[in-house]
């Protein structure tokens, strides 16, 4: 049952006839992992803190650079030098005190990765890293732990929802299945290569949030099976059909 405060924090939620108050009560008692704590991990980790996730755990190696600042809004002038997951779990702790965050300062390895993603509800891959994202694609799969990916560079973006592997949906891809080939610096740069709009983080991040959202609360049915395609010069969405590959290197296909 949802405590006084929490009924007056989530008052704007806990009303809406789809959520209510056990919608709420899930959301509370939900574990996500949010790895990365940069440009998609800020808004993901301010919107699921006041959204009222219950335990986040928060991944990032990294420290604030002053070149962060104009997309990883977790971040301040102030906190330039200090561990990204310190300051991320300071900001989302200022927000929402009644919530537990977990900073862990270290990468996602094959040594740790599948006991991380048993451990969560759902993993959110807010990282710029290829290694990490196909690591954590293999390693959702292997678990059965629904996986929110996000990506964005220039002005562009990509979200897609892969729940493959034991207890996923049935004949959903996988994140190798949607991305086999694990692409080089030349095809898949870098925001300090390639550059990157602030904002542009902001919609996918937020995007990323909802996602995780309505897994949790399951609204809207099923949202594997598609990759959302954003660009930001021209404000516009476009939706590709994704399925499961034949040979599939992680999932067989």
């Amino acid at each position: 049952m949802l405590s006084d405060e929490n009924l007056e924090r989530y008052a704007r939620q806990a009303i809406m006839p789809e959520i209510g108050e056990d919608g709420q009560e899930r959301l509370l008692a939900s574990r996500m992992l949010v790895v990365g704590a940069g440009g998609l991990g800020s808004p993901v980790l301010f919107y699921l803190a006041a959204t009222g996730v219950g335990r986040l755990t928060v991944m990032d190696g990294e420290s604030v650079e002053l070149s962060n600042l104009n997309r990883q809004i977790l971040h301040t002038t102030a906190s330039i030098g200090s561990r990204k997951v310190a300051q991320a779990a300071a900001a989302v702790a200022a927000l929402n005190p009644g919530i537990e965050v977990t900073p862990l300062a270290t990468r996602v390895e094959d040594d740790n990765v599948d006991d991380l993603l048993a451990a969560h509800d759902v993993v959110i891959d807010c990282s710029d890293n290829v290694d990490t994202r196909y690591r954590i694609g293999d390693a959702a799969h292997r678990t059965g732990t629904p996986l929110v990916f996000g990506g964005a560079v220039r002005s562009e973006g990509q979200l897609s929802v892969f729940h493959s592997g034991p207890g996923g949906a049935a004949g959903t891809p996988c994140y190798r299945c949607v991305f086999p080939d694990m692409p080089d610096a030349r095809q898949a740069p870098g925001c300090s290569e390639a550059g990157i709009l602030g904002p542009v983080t902001g919609v996918i991040g937020t995007l990323q949030a909802l996602a995780a959202v309505r897994l949790i609360l399951g609204l809207g049915g099923a949202q594997t099976g598609k990759l959302v395609l954003f660009d930001g010069r021209q404000g516009s969405f476009m939706e590709i059909s994704t399925s499961r590959r034949d040979g599939c290197g992680c999932c067989g296909g």
